[in-house]
């Protein structure tokens, strides 16, 4: 599930990472300072989830 969780993350920050540069003149600035970081965040924690999950959500043996 924790891979999962991971996986859904880093497509998330590739939207926002997206979005950030789609956004037209007057609020592009205001956008990109928001949706950047947001970006970069969800990069992170999507990529520890997903390492996290091929250790943890293994079947035993």
């Amino acid at each position: 599930m924790r891979a999962l969780a991971g996986a859904i993350l880093i497509l998330t920050a590739e939207q926002a990472f997206a979005h950030a540069f789609l956004v037209g003149f007057p609020h592009q600035s205001f956008v990109q300072s928001i949706l950047l970081p947001v970006s970069g965040t969800a990069a992170v924690l999507g990529m520890g989830f997903l390492v996290m999950g091929f250790f943890t959500d293994r079947k035993p043996s």
